[in-house]
């Protein structure tokens, strides 16, 4: 199975699965509700690696993160997180950029998920986090196979600013970047 597959997956579930309650910001987003997401999905594609962040996690792989069989490997291993920016991140206009969530699989294609949680304040979401979230997924496209922008919006979303959404999903769509814009209680 190969990773646009792993992709398809992941985004009929970032779409359609209810996200726990007790999620307050955006790394509660990425730890309660991502994280896992991606990690149950995984376990259905033996051949597709994810990488998230350690979260303060001292645990690695067993032996090592390069011989780890995939029942041995660890969500969250520091060691591989550490190891994944030098081939994940990209290096552009002097500067460093990195990715909430990664996946590889043994053909070497990658997959990158970039996540934002967003507060609803009187009907409108707040731009700088929206548009952030576009330039992460856009300078991850220059290197990675397939992007996902995940946006969780607590509040829900004000379709009062909606009529040109349709033309900026195809155009992402177009670069290959898929946006996945949900409700999150």
């Amino acid at each position: 199975m190969s990773i646009a597959q792993f992709r398809d997956k992941i985004k009929a579930k970032l779409q359609k699965d209810s996200c726990p309650s007790g999620v307050g910001d955006e790394a509660d987003f990425e730890k309660i509700f991502l994280t896992p997401l991606l990690v149950r999905a995984a376990r259905q594609y033996p051949d597709v690696r994810v990488y998230t962040h350690p979260w303060n996690n001292k645990i690695r792989c067993k032996p090592d993160c390069e011989t780890a069989r995939k029942n041995q490997v660890v969500v969250g291993c520091p060691k591989c997180w550490a190891a994944s920016k030098k081939w994940a991140s990209v290096f552009a206009f002097g500067t460093n950029n990195t990715f909430d969530i990664v996946a590889k699989d043994e053909s070497g294609k990658t997959l990158v998920v970039e996540a934002k949680l967003v507060h609803n304040k009187n009907g409108r979401l707040p731009s700088g986090d929206i548009q952030r979230m576009f330039g992460q997924c856009l300078l991850a496209k220059a290197k990675h196979n397939f992007v996902i922008g995940v946006c969780g919006v607590t509040g829900g979303l004000d379709f009062m600013w909606d009529s040109d959404t349709q033309q900026v999903r195809s155009l992402f769509e177009k670069f290959g970047i898929d946006l996945i814009f949900r409700t999150v209680s």
